[in-house]
């Protein structure tokens, strides 16, 4: 049947029309649209026993799911080389990830001071049983503020338990706590450190998901609800999710087990919202085709059919595209960014099998009934709206408003990506917890009494033949060390450490000494890392002034781990981004059939994340003034929002090259924008609203993804794609479809007018 036109549009494609040689749907698209609906009933009973199957036979994700600090870190960075250094030549590493912190604001008496040095000498030397997985424990305390920066007088002291690691984090967790508690005393403010803030993290996470699963498919029932005005839209969404999520976290969990990949807890929210997102999306473009060629007067199965072929194959090739540009996380070198990849490439692909499958099975079966109460014809309001947006785009594809629009865009959002030349990268893992928790109060306190970097010290390692003996040489060094930037106190080799039987600062055989730097501020948070970075810089300098030469320099600490965490990341950037871009870039030339069109298509989309990551940038640094960003918030952002742009790209475009086989280009982009728009702005809000429950979860890291993927998803669907994109092609012309013949037709139609 003959789609009719609205009043004031161009006239519509006819039915049988579609891309290709011959302008009709190619003979994959049309045989699958067979397949989906002649077979709907069997599709349905398969997508039910689907799920059944895999909770009976595939693990679960929570039974895999691990909690280790060294899932954040790479190994091979020169900062665990340190550590391993600083462990074999001095004994022990002076590094802690566990710390409990006592204070008394008003003083902790002589006898309280005395009985924490005691009882750590007694456990480090072995004479208090019962906490085998502890090593040592090193008392630091602030009396008559002797300990360099110190803030306080005799109010505070911290304890340092360097643990065997033979068990999990939690239970040496557990163990700090009951060694707190039992042996320690009094005024004890709790036990903090990156281990117990990443068991607090991941008690926090499996606290907070169902709400961020429950707030997400509620929204999702609201949205696609009150978009379709019916109830069956949102419930076949909904049952389309369902099953998506439970098929693909079992296999995200079988292969993490297969394949021994590591799954954070960090990674379960990003899964659940991108998957009930992306499946929204899906489920979204085939309902609106249905909805569209149902109030056309279609028959149902014939409305399924078409709606099949025609959007089959986008979604196909959509899924296709975010489902390689995830994987291509796996080139980092990051265990956690690794992980990232095959999870989220796992979930995509699950995904869109399922809404590829089930939805027009669905569609098939209950038609008209979807749609109720309403049946699914224009509205008066909705015809008026359609002839509006069909009067801007034709407005907007004018070459000389083109151009206006693509240069006001691209200036747009370059300043709007300014920013992220100015973003601070950090791990602030106890920063990052809500302040009620008793690591969060304990770090406080600690930052009280001493300075911010008491709980993580960094030491720097000085190697050479016999420089323990150049102590003049070393002491200078210190004084040198204590007057760089951001740094509040320092221990060096002539120094005594209390609680120790030997100098830990100074080699056995005088070959090696190291300084311990407590520095001002966060030592996990982008200001340390850059002071290090600074203080990197200026070593050499500060060598040669104290009069020692021939040293070689080795850091260690959480701050030097972060720090090279974060350059191992920026390298690794270079490689995900080429990989993300060049399968990106592949797949939209072999969809498009062109080398033009993808090109441009990529830069907007490279613009639309360098301002969501410029405004993610200003909002936490410059406005909130926190320490920086998370550093792997802004790598997974960036992957997931190029493909997903792309994804958006070939649901737009591919409805214009559509269109463009049968009108001259310029009345492809008026007919097929609109209509693509819709679609593009009722996804892009639900994905967009999806990711921005993550921030329900009271963790920094959460917060920053749920702002840059909210904030650079509704870019995309209500700026880039529909206003940006059609501009771009029509001052491209023809030229977009280059050497493909996609875009022939249109140019002999509109040769043939003229």
């Amino acid at each position: 049947m003959q789609q009719r036109a609205e009043p004031g549009e161009p006239a519509p494609p006819r039915p049988d029309r579609g891309p290709g040689r011959d302008h009709r749907p190619s003979r994959p698209a049309r045989a699958y649209a067979w397949f989906s609906t002649h077979l709907r009933y069997l599709i349905v009973a398969a997508w039910i026993a689907a799920p059944i199957a895999c909770i009976l036979w595939l693990p679960s994700l929570e039974s895999v799911s691990t909690n280790d600090v060294g899932e954040l870190i790479p190994h091979d960075i020169p900062a665990y080389r340190a550590e391993q250094l600083s462990a074999r030549v001095f004994g022990f590493p002076l590094t802690a990830e566990t710390v409990v912190v006592q204070r008394n604001p008003n003083g902790l008496s002589a006898s309280e001071q005395a009985h924490i040095v005691r009882t750590d000498i007694a456990l480090t030397q072995g004479n208090i049983q019962g906490y085998d997985q502890i090593r040592a424990a090193i008392p630091v305390l602030n009396t008559l503020g002797l300990f360099p920066g110190s803030r306080e007088h005799s109010t505070t002291a911290v304890t340092y338990l360097s643990m065997t690691g033979t068990r999990s984090i939690g239970d040496q967790t557990v163990m700090a706590h009951r060694f707190a508690r039992q042996e320690l005393g009094s005024n004890v403010v709790g036990v903090t450190g990156p281990v117990p803030a990443r068991v607090e993290q991941g008690r926090l996470i499996s606290q907070w998901l169902p709400w961020v699963e429950i707030a997400t498919v509620a929204m999702i029932a609201l949205v696609v609800g009150f978009a379709f005005r019916s109830i069956g839209a949102p419930l076949a969404v909904l049952a389309s999710a369902a099953v998506a999520y439970v098929v693909a976290t079992r296999l995200v969990a079988w292969a993490g087990t297969h394949f021994q990949v590591a799954i954070p807890p960090d990674l379960e929210p990003v899964l659940v919202v991108l998957l009930l997102g992306v499946a929204t999306d899906y489920s979204v473009f085939f309902l609106s085709g249905m909805r569209d060629r149902l109030a056309d007067g279609s028959a149902r199965l014939d409305a399924a059919k078409r709606t099949v072929t025609d959007v089959a194959p986008i979604i196909f090739a959509a899924g296709s595209i975010v489902t390689a540009g995830t994987a291509a996380l796996l080139a980092a070198r990051s265990d956690l960014i690794r992980a990232f990849g095959p999870t989220l490439a796992i979930t995509v692909f699950v995904t869109m099998a399922v809404s590829i499958s089930l939805i027009p099975a669905l569609i098939a079966i209950f038609g008209r009934v979807l749609y109720w109460p309403h049946r699914p014809e224009p509205s008066f309001e909705q015809k008026r709206l359609a002839r509006l947006r069909s009067w801007l785009a034709r407005v907007r594809t004018a070459k000389p408003v083109a151009l206006v629009i693509s240069v006001v865009a691209v200036v747009a959002l370059s300043v709007a990506g300014w920013e992220v030349l100015h973003i601070r990268m950090g791990l602030p893992l106890v920063r990052a917890l809500p302040n009620s928790t008793e690591a969060a109060r304990a770090e406080t306190a600690a930052a009280k009494g001493f300075a911010p970097g008491i709980l993580s010290p960094t030491a720097v390692i000085l190697q050479a033949q016999g420089i323990g003996t150049q102590t003049d040489a070393l002491a200078r060094l210190e004084q040198e060390l204590r007057q760089q930037p951001d740094v509040a106190g320092v221990l060096g080799p002539a120094d005594t450490v209390v609680g120790t039987a030997l100098n830990v600062l100074v080699s056995e055989s005088q070959d090696a000494v190291r300084y311990v730097l407590v520095l001002n501020s966060d030592p996990l948070a982008g200001p340390a890392v850059d002071a290090l970075n600074g203080l990197r810089d200026r070593m050499s300098a500060l060598l040669d002034r104290a009069g020692l030469s021939g040293i070689t320099v080795s850091y260690a600490g959480n701050t030097a781990i972060v720090t090279d965490t974060i350059r191992s990341t920026i390298s690794d950037l270079w490689r995900v981004g080429i990989a993300t871009l060049a399968v990106d870039l592949l797949l939209l030339m072999l969809f498009l059939r062109s080398l033009v069109a993808p090109f441009y298509l990529m830069v907007a989309s490279l613009l639309a994340l360098a301002a969501s990551l410029g405004l993610t940038t200003y909002f936490f640094q410059s406005f909130l003034g926190s320490g920086g960003i998370t550093y792997f918030v802004p790598f997974v952002a960036a992957v997931l929002l190029v493909s997903l742009g792309a994804d958006y790209n070939v649901f737009l475009v591919g409805r214009i090259w559509e269109e463009a086989g049968r009108r001259p280009l310029r009345e492809a982009i008026i007919t097929a924008t609109p209509r693509a728009s819709r679609a593009i702005n009722l996804a892009g809000l639900t994905l967009a609203l999806s990711f921005g429950f993550l921030a329900l979860v009271p963790l920094d890291q959460f917060r920053e993804v749920a702002f840059a993927m909210g904030v650079g998803i509704l870019l995309d669907a209500f700026v880039v794609r529909p206003v940006l994109v059609p501009a771009l092609i029509s001052l491209f012309g023809y030229l977009s479809g280059w050497p493909g013949k996609a875009l022939r037709r249109g140019r002999e139609l509109e040769e043939a007018s003229s």
